[in-house]
């Protein structure tokens, strides 16, 4: 009898160790401010900044990670083109860092697009193209608009992407 409750015992310790608790869990909102401004026409564009707007906590109200905390980023943008088409942004949010230093996987991003006027580029170079060849043809190269993302968006949907034990 002493036997099985040390064996009960012993199975019941050992999987309540194993049993680790994260109090940071994979898809807990991040929110993500951008601090600086992102233009799909702008070549000479600074690195894009991001922070953390607001303390991550667990359960018991610790912090997990500070509210200023700088996002990684993976910005990619397209120029808008001729035929009418846009221009282009897409954000993808990847990591931070928690107060313990640990860096955390995100989830999450957005993307914007400038107005498109493919319709009338092609409305104009074909009907003007007819009436007053070759001249008309040039509406063909009418440019869709760029797309800008200002400074102090929110970036919607960020999760962490992971399960974190922090230690706070």
């Amino acid at each position: 009898m002493k036997r099985l409750t040390l064996l009960v015992f012993a199975i019941f310790a050992i999987t309540t160790l194993s049993a680790q608790q994260y109090n940071l869990t994979s898809g807990q909102s991040v929110r993500v401010r951008l601090s600086s401004a992102i233009d799909s026409g702008s070549t000479l564009q600074a690195t894009p900044v991001a922070i953390v707007d607001a303390n991550i906590t667990d359960h018991e109200g610790n912090i997990l990670i500070r509210r200023g905390t700088p996002v990684e980023l993976n910005v990619e943008t397209l120029k808008h083109k001729g035929l009418g088409k846009p221009g282009y942004i897409k954000i993808d949010c990847l990591t931070t860092t928690a107060v313990d230093g640990q860096i955390v996987y995100l989830m999450g991003g957005m993307t914007e697009s400038g107005k498109n006027r493919e319709e009338l580029a092609l409305g104009l170079g074909v009907g003007l193209g007819i009436a007053a060849f070759p001249f008309g043809l040039f509406c063909l190269c009418i440019k869709g608009e760029d797309a800008y993302i200002s400074g102090n968006t929110m970036i919607p949907n960020i999760v962490v992407d992971d399960n974190y034990n922090i230690k706070y």
